[in-house]
């Protein structure tokens, strides 16, 4: 069960900094522009590299929460089995 649990505390951890970032990305006026105008694209500007970092951040800890909940099912088939 360690090992369980570990998985757990791991994706609440990836999930916690999802937040996090999600709520940082969601205070930018990138985020703004494009809950105002969804359809259309937002032009580039400089300072849209750190948001594309964030953006990939989130992606990333995405990826990592749904690896962590694929273990934590096959742990959880296998003991139930």
């Amino acid at each position: 069960m360690p090992e369980l649990q570990e998985l757990t505390d791991k994706i609440k951890i990836l999930k916690d900094a999802r937040n996090i970032l999600d709520k940082e990305y969601k205070e930018t006026e990138f985020h703004k522009k494009k809950e105002e105008h969804p359809q259309s694209s937002v032009p580039s500007d400089p300072e849209d590299e750190e948001i594309y970092k964030l953006l990939t951040a989130i992606r990333q800890l995405e990826h990592y929460i749904k690896k962590y909940q694929d273990d934590q099912f096959m742990l959880i088939k296998e003991e139930t089995q």
